[in-house]
């Protein structure tokens, strides 16, 4: 099988590496130099238990010693930059780039990937489409027709579709002939920007495949549903022609109204608020990527996040966005509960997301996915990752993809 990145990127080299992590820790002693800051300014103000912190600058000595702080700390940036730059290539030689370090920066591009993006650390990952994955068994050979599209969650790659030496996505392509495409993203920005990219990235595949496109199937773990139906609404609206090769997509423990998770995390950093004394530690919450915050109501479009602050503000703004039509939908949930026959709005959610949220389901009609019922399936005793080597999802997913005849 034809192995390539598309439309391109490199691996992340080690000079590449060690240059965008220490960005990170610069930007790191500026964020504690303004909490501890802001700590000082609170205290020093006699501030009441409750109510609006102060604004300003740390008064005295500590102001001053504060903007002493940021200005070592941007001089040093600035120095250790050019070294490293300097010798980026040696650097790449002496310790060549591998699967454990692709997988750190995949989660760190989860928790600060937009602030990555926006501030052009090296570590931000660039949208890549790979054709098999290296080592496994399918990867010889002539690329096929049938595209089958593999969209990650938060904080992975896409490497980690293999779990415990088991592939969902590779087991389909050995049995039913589809030719594998993985999608890699940074996942720490906004669903609405990945899902543009995407579109545009399997327009550029579509058009410089090697033979006719019959088919594309997408399965999407997770955040990576929510980006695919991102791209499919992009498509959708641009009139791209790839979506008219889509035949099925099916959604993973895609959290299409939301996971509870990042609403906990929300109220976590509101509380923090509410008191001069810890409100500087509410920075911390902020740190929460564009794409963690997406999460938790599922956005899909620039106008779900747009016209908020999601840090300040809890509402749900989505815009109702059906699923696309002539395309087959279906959504595979999984519960901690053990007892089925249960209704699915008493059952427990898979340790991130609830089961009516993998499944589309939602008291408001407008956004309800109104999936079939034999669309959907609920797995029992399984959480969240793990629902990446249950061979029950294998199965379901066979039996949903159907055979090649």
């Amino acid at each position: 099988m034809l192995r390539r990145w598309h439309p391109g990127g490199a691996v992340m080299e080690t000079g590449k590496t060690l240059r965008g992590g220490a960005h990170l820790v610069f930007d790191a002693v500026d964020g504690v130099t303004h909490i501890v800051e802001g700590m000082y300014r609170n205290i020093a103000a006699g501030a009441w238990p409750l109510g609006d912190a102060p604004e300003g600058a740390a008064p005295g000595i500590a102001g001053f010693v504060h903007r002493a702080i940021r200005k070592v700390n941007g001089v040093s940036r600035s120095g250790l930059d050019i070294a490293l730059r300097r010798f980026s290539l040696q650097l790449d030689n002496m310790a060549p780039p591998g699967p454990n370090r692709e997988a750190i920066i995949a989660a760190l591009n989860g928790v600060c990937g937009d602030h990555l993006a926006r501030s052009g650390n090296p570590l931000a990952i660039p949208m890549r489409l790979r054709v098999g994955l290296p080592g496994q068994a399918g990867c010889s050979g002539e690329p096929g027709g049938r595209l089958l599209i593999a969209v990650h969650g938060l904080s992975m790659n896409d490497r980690e579709w293999t779990w415990q030496n088991h592939n969902h996505i590779e087991t389909l392509a050995r049995q039913q002939g589809f030719t594998p495409v993985y999608v890699t993203y940074n996942s720490g920005k906004h669903i609405s920007w990945n899902g543009r990219e995407l579109s545009a990235a399997l327009a550029a595949l579509v058009a410089s495949w090697p033979g006719p496109v019959q088919s594309i199937t997408f399965v999407g773990f997770s955040m990576g549903g929510l980006v695919a139906r991102s791209a499919m609404h992009v498509a959708q609206e641009e009139a791209q022609g790839w979506l008219e090769r889509v035949d099925k997509a099916v959604y993973i423990g895609t959290p299409h109204h939301g996971a509870v998770m990042e609403r906990g995390g929300f109220w976590l950093q509101k509380i923090l608020t509410y008191s001069p004394y810890t409100a500087p530690f509410a920075l911390l919450g902020r740190i929460r990527s564009d794409g963690i915050t997406d999460l938790r109501h599922g956005n899909l479009r620039d106008d779900d996040w747009q016209h908020h602050d999601a840090h300040s503000d809890n509402a749900d703004y989505r815009v109702p966005t059906p699923l696309p039509r002539n395309i087959e939908h279906f959504a595979i949930a999984a519960t901690l509960s053990k007892k089925s026959g249960e209704r699915a709005g008493r059952l427990l959610g898979d340790g991130l997301v609830h089961p009516s949220s993998a499944t589309g389901r939602h008291g408001n009609p407008q956004y309800d996915l109104a999936l079939e019922p034999d669309h959907t399936q609920i797995l029992y005793d399984l959480s969240h990752l793990a629902m990446l080597r249950d061979p029950r999802v294998t199965d379901q997913l066979t039996a949903w993809l159907g055979k090649v005849h």
